[in-house]
């Protein structure tokens, strides 16, 4: 199924046009950084066009967790006027690599899989089990959250208190968004 999906994306980028596809502008750009566990597995994303570099280095960014079965429902062919699939297709067209992939080995398959989740949460309107806002001393590998709302079992709460500050653990979330967003590897 991936590959009839993959042979779709470019298929569509290649007769639709390239640089027509990606005319949508958006406020926030939507990358997965990995996925987590909260009410059913999620699929986890920060916002690379919201990414803030302070003046102590420190850098501050918005992530949020959306239900994997809320992303996976999204018809990318029907749903948002074949948005999704024109913008996955262009990108796939013009050799787009996500993020992750400076991270973690993932092939092509996998690559075409997360551009268009990305794009799915780019343009679909999911509400996330989980939002964040975070901020990664990336010279000491430490990060806190600064904000968070969840929504899980169909209760909400939220956080505004910043959290201390603590170290990253090698694996996991926290360490990748830390590879991704911090110039130092």
């Amino acid at each position: 199924m991936k590959r009839v999906v993959t042979l779709a994306c470019v298929l569509f980028a290649i007769v639709v046009g390239a640089p027509a596809c990606l005319a949508q502008a958006l406020s926030v750009d939507w990358k997965f950084y990995g996925g987590a566990s909260l009410d059913g597995h999620s699929e986890c994303f920060y916002d690379a066009k919201g990414v803030v570099q302070g003046p102590d280095g420190h850098i501050r960014v918005w992530t949020k967790c959306l239900l994997q079965k809320d992303v996976d429902s999204i018809d990318i062919k029907k749903d948002f006027d074949g948005k999704i699939l024109e913008n996955a297709g262009t990108k796939v067209a013009l050799h787009y690599v996500p993020p992750i992939a400076t991270v973690e080995t993932i092939d092509v398959n996998q690559s075409i899989v997360i551009t268009q989740y990305e794009e799915t949460t780019n343009i679909g309107n999911f509400e996330p089990n989980a939002n964040t806002f975070y901020e990664l001393n990336c010279s000491e590998r430490m990060l806190r959250e600064l904000s968070v709302h969840f929504l899980v079992n169909g209760k909400s709460g939220s956080r505004d208190k910043p959290s201390d500050w603590k170290y990253v653990l090698p694996e996991g979330n926290g360490a990748r968004l830390l590879k991704i967003l911090c110039p130092m590897r």
